[in-house]
C-alpha cells in the first residue's frame, strides 16, 4: 500500500495542528478521545468524543487540537472507488455524526464500529487481511452512497450551457481529467466525428477543448501546489498533464511563474497567517493501548458473531512407510540459581515434585563455592567443610539429577589460583564421597565476560585441574550467539579442550512491545531454530562442529509486564520452540520456579523472564510444566510435519501435536476481542494407519486449561496466601483430557478448536 491515490490510508494519532491542505479522496475523522477543531472550506466545526465527520474530497481542510486527543483517520481514494461507481466524482457526501439526532445514529454506528475493525485487520495483518479491509471499505461506501449523498454539477459545468449532450460531455471530463483523456476518446462515445467535435465544443463552451481541459487542469493543479507537499512531478500526473515538463510550460503561460516559484510564494503567505509557520504537528500513536479504545467500538454482540466465524483449514496426513526424521530428544536440564536455593525445603519439595511426574537428567546451579557452605557450627565442623554441599548433592542423586555447574569465573573465581586449589579439594572430596560413577557424569560450564589471553589461561588451568580427579566429568563453555570473528581464535586454541558449549536465545531482545504492528512480532517465529542453526555454523568453522551443544537459557515471545505475562498464553510458542530445538541440539533447560527465575534477573528493566519457569509459587504448576508432561508422550520419531502439527509414532502408537502458534503484540492478550480473532479450527484426515479400534485421548493445554492465571484472577493479591485458595488453584489447574473411541477402516478423522497459542495432543492408542 504505498500509492495513496490508489491505497487506502488509516492510522490513530494525536492531532495538534494541520495546516490548511486539501485531499484527493474522502477522509473519515473519528475521534477517539479529547476535542479538535475542524476547518473545512471556511466553515469551523468542533468535534469531541465519539464525534465523527467526514471531509470531501478537494476540500480544503485544516485542524487544531491538543496533546490529549485521539483521532482515527481512514482516507479512501476516490480512484479505488470509481471503477465500482464511476459516479463517485459528481457525489459529495453530508456525513456530521452531530445530526444523529435525526435518525441516522444506527449508520455512524455501523461507520465507526467498520473503521474500528479495519483499523485492527490493518495492525493485525492475519492471513487475507487485505480482502477483509477493502470489503469493509467498501461497506462504509456503500454506506454514504445510499445515506449521506448529495449529488451536484461539477464545479467546471457551465451553468449557462442548455445543451445536455455537451453537459454530459462535460460532466465526462469533470470526472476524468486527471487522466489523459482526448478528444478523439469522447467523439467516439458520443458517436461524433472528431472534426465536427471540435467545432461543436468551441461553440457551445466558448473556448477549445485543449483550452478547456487545460484551464481545469492547472485550476486544480494549484489547489494542490498550495495546500499539500506533494513533489511537483507527481501533482503534475495527478492533474492530467503528460510530463512535468508539459505541466511547466503550461503554468508558466498561465501565471507568468514555475510552478515551484508559485508555490513558494504563496506557501509562505499562507504559513505567516498560521501557528509554527504552517507545519504539520501530530503523532502517530503506535502503542497497543490504544487497540483497547479503538475495539470499544466494535459491540458486544458483533464479537460475540465473529466467534462463529473461525478460520478453519484441513491438513490431509498420508502416513509414510519410514519416519522423515528420528532422533533423541535431548536432556533436560533443570536450572535453580545458585545452589544455595536448593537449602530451601519448598524447593526441595519442587525438586521431587518435578522429578516424579517429568524427571529431569541435570540441576544446573551456579556459585558452587557460596559463603552460604561456610562452616562456623562446630558440629558442622566436624562433617567437613563441604558437610553441606554433600547434603544437598546427596539428595540430587536420589533424585536422579546430574549437577551442571555453572561457573561465572570473574564474579566466582577472582583469585583464580584460590578457587582452583578449593575445586581440586572439593573433587578429591567428591570422588571419595559420591563415587566415580556419579562425578563422571557432572558438568562444568564456564562463563567468560571477555575472551582474552587471560581467559585461554584459565580455561586450560580449570580443565586440567577437574581432569587429574575425575576424567570422565566433561568441561565447557557458554558461546554467545553473535559470535565476532575475532572470537574465532579463541575457541579454537581451546577446542581440543571444550567438550560441550552453552548458550542463550532470546527473541524478546529483538522486538519493540509498543508497535502495533503484528509483522514486526512475526519475525521472531522459528527463532529458536535459527539461532541453533546459526551457532552450529560458526563452531563448525571454529573445530567444534561434533561438541554437544545445550540451550540453557531461552525463551518464546513473552508478555513484557507483570500483568501481561499471566494474560499472555504461549503454550504454542513453548511446544514449537521445544521440538525445534531438540531437532538440532543436546539438551534444554528450565527454571524451577518463578522466584528462581526473577532472583536469577534482578537489575533487568522489565519482568525478568529470560527463560521459561515450570512453577510458581507453593508448586502452583505453569503451562511450561505441561508442555514438558505432554512432550514425554511422544517420540521423536516424526512421520508427517507442518507449521502447526506434528505427527509422531512411539511404544504406545501414534501421537498428533496441533497446535495455534500466535505471533501477535502481547499487549492484545487482554482483549477477547483479538484473542478470538485468532481462533482457529482445525481438521486433521489421516490415512495409512492399520485398520482397527483406536482409543483416542486428547490433551488440551489453553487459556482455560493449564493456566492458573485465569482461576486467580478474580482473586484479591492477599488471597493468594490462603492454604484453601492455593489448594483450589491447584486442583483447578491442568490440561483437559478427552477419551474417546474410533474404527478405522481407511481413515482417522480428528477436529480441534484451538484458541489463541492452543496446544493439543491427540494420543492414538491400538486396541486389542
Amino acid at each position: 500500500m504505498n500509492d495513496p491515490l490508489k491505497d487506502y490510508q488509516i492510522n490513530l494519532q494525536n492531532m495538534e495542528y494541520d495546516p490548511p491542505h486539501i485531499g484527493l479522496g474522502i477522509e473519515l475523522l473519528l475521534v477517539i478521545k479529547g476535542e479538535l477543531e475542524v476547518t473545512v472550506n471556511q466553515h469551523a466545526c468542533h468535534l469531541s468524543e465519539n464525534h465523527l465527520l467526514l471531509i470531501n474530497a478537494n476540500d480544503i481542510r485544516s485542524m487544531k487540537g491538543n496533546k490529549e486527543n485521539v483521532v482515527l483517520s481512514l482516507q479512501i481514494p476516490l480512484e479505488m472507488i470509481e471503477a465500482y461507481y464511476p459516479a463517485i466524482h459528481e457525489c459529495r457526501f453530508d456525513c456530521d455524526s452531530s445530526n444523529e439526532d435525526n435518525g441516522m445514529y444506527m449508520f455512524f454506528d455501523q461507520i465507526r464500529q467498520l473503521m474500528a475493525k479495519i483499523f485492527i485487520a490493518h495492525y493485525q495483518q492475519k492471513e487475507g487481511s487485505e480482502i477483509e479491509i477493502y470489503s469493509m471499505i467498501f461497506q462504509i461506501v456503500l454506506i454514504l452512497i445510499r445515506n449521506f449523498k448529495t449529488t451536484y454539477l461539477g464545479r467546471h459545468a457551465h451553468s449557462r450551457i442548455n445543451d445536455e449532450r455537451m453537459k454530459e460531455i462535460l460532466a465526462y471530463i469533470g470526472k476524468n481529467y486527471r487522466k489523459p483523456i482526448t478528444l478523439a476518446e469522447i467523439a467516439n462515445r458520443h458517436y461524433l466525428s472528431l472534426y465536427y467535435l471540435s467545432r461543436y465544443f468551441k461553440e457551445q463552451v466558448g473556448e477549445s477543448f485543449s483550452q478547456y481541459i487545460k484551464q481545469l487542469r492547472l485550476k486544480s493543479a494549484v489547489r494542490e501546489l498550495v495546500y499539500t507537499d506533494h513533489p511537483i512531478t507527481r501533482i503534475s500526473l495527478n492533474n492530467g498533464f503528460p510530463n512535468v515538463k508539459a505541466f511547466n510550460k503550461a503554468f508558466k503561460e498561465k501565471y507568468r511563474q514555475t510552478p515551484s516559484e508559485y508555490r513558494r510564494l504563496h506557501q509562505i503567505e499562507l504559513s505567516d497567517t498560521e501557528e509554527d509557520c504552517g507545519k504539520k504537528k501530530s503523532t502517530l500513536l503506535t502503542s497497543p493501548q490504544f487497540f483497547m479504545e479503538v475495539s470499544k467500538y466494535i459491540s458486544e454482540r458483533e464479537k460475540s458473531t465473529m466467534l462463529t466465524e473461525l478460520a478453519v483449514s484441513t491438513v490431509y496426513i498420508a502416513l509414510p512407510p519410514e519416519p522423515m526424521f528420528t532422533g533423541e530428544k535431548g536432556a533436560k536440564i533443570l536450572a535453580i540459581g545458585n545452589l544455595e536455593y536448593a537449602l530451601h525445603e519448598e524447593v526441595q519439595a519442587e525438586l521431587r515434585l518435578i522429578q516424579e511426574e517429568i524427571g529431569f537428567d541435570y540441576v544446573y546451579f551456579s556459585n558452587l563455592f557460596s559463603d552460604s557452605f561456610a562452616m562456623t557450627t562446630p558440629l558442622y565442623q566436624i562433617g567437613g567443610q563441604f558437610y553441606q554441599m554433600d547434603a544437598l548433592l546427596n539428595s540430587f542423586q536420589r533424585l536422579g539429577l546430574v549437577p551442571f555447574i555453572r561457573v561465572e569465573v570473574e564474579k566466582e573465581a577472582a583469585d583464580s589460583a584460590g578457587y582452583l586449589k578449593k575445586l581440586d579439594a572439593f573433587l578429591q572430596h567428591s570422588l571419595q564421597y559420591f563415587g566415580s560413577a556419579f562425578l563422571g557424569k557432572w558438568r562444568f560450564e564456564l562463563v567468560f565476560r571477555e575472551w582474552g589471553g587471560t581467559q585461554k589461561n584459565f580455561y586450560h588451568a580449570f580443565y586440567q585441574t577437574v581432569k587429574k580427579r575425575a576424567s570422565a566429568v566433561k568441561v565447557g563453555l557458554r558461546v554467545p550467539v553473535s559470535l565476532e570473528a575475532s572470537k574465532d581464535a579463541f575457541l579454537k586454541q581451546i577446542s581440543g579442550e571444550c567438550e560441550f558449549v552453552c548458550f542463550t536465545c532470546n527473541p524478546n531482545e529483538k522486538v519493540d512491545f509498543t508497535d502495533m504492528n503484528n509483522r514486526t512480532f512475526e519475525g521472531v517465529k522459528n527463532f529458536v531454530k535459527k539461532t541453533c542453526k546459526q551457532l552450529k555454523d560458526r563452531l563448525s568453522s571454529a573445530g567444534l562442529a561434533k561438541v554437544p551443544i545445550f540451550l540453557t537459557d531461552w525463551n518464546t515471545l513473552y508478555g513484557n509486564t507483570m500483568d501481561l505475562s499471566g494474560t499472555f498464553f504461549r503454550s504454542a510458542l513453548i511446544f514449537k520452540e521445544m521440538l525445534d530445538a531438540m531437532k538440532e541440539i543436546d539438551g534444554l533447560g528450565f527454571w524451577i520456579d518463578t522466584h528462581s527465575l526473577e532472583k536469577n534477573n534482578t537489575g533487568r528493566g522489565h519482568i525478568a523472564m529470560n527463560g521459561i519457569a515450570l512453577l510458581y509459587y507453593y508448586q502452583i504448576k505453569r503451562p511450561a510444566y505441561f508442555n514438558l508432561q505432554l512432550m514425554e508422550k511422544m517420540a521423536l520419531q516424526i512421520l508427517a510435519e507442518g507449521e502447526d502439527f506434528v505427527m509422531t509414532k512411539g511404544e504406545n502408537g501414534y501421537q498428533l501435536a496441533v497446535y495455534n502458534p500466535s505471533y501477535i503484540n502481547p499487549s492484545y492478550s487482554v482483549e477477547s476481542y483479538f484473542l478470538h480473532s485468532v481462533t482457529k479450527e482445525k481438521k486433521m484426515v489421516i490415512s495409512g494407519l492399520p485398520p482397527g479400534r483406536y482409543q483416542i485421548r486428547k490433551h488440551i493445554l489453553d487459556q482455560h486449561h493449564g493456566e492458573f492465571y485465569t482461576s486467580s484472577i478474580n482473586l484479591q493479591h492477599q488471597d493468594i496466601y490462603d492454604p484453601e485458595i492455593i489448594t483450589f488453584i491447584k486442583q483447578g489447574t491442568h490440561p483437559d483430557l478427552q477419551i474417546y473411541e474410533k474404527t478405522v477402516d481407511s481413515a482417522l478423522y480428528l477436529q480441534s478448536t484451538l484458541t489463541f497459542n492452543a496446544f493439543h495432543l491427540f494420543e492414538i492408542r491400538p486396541l486389542g
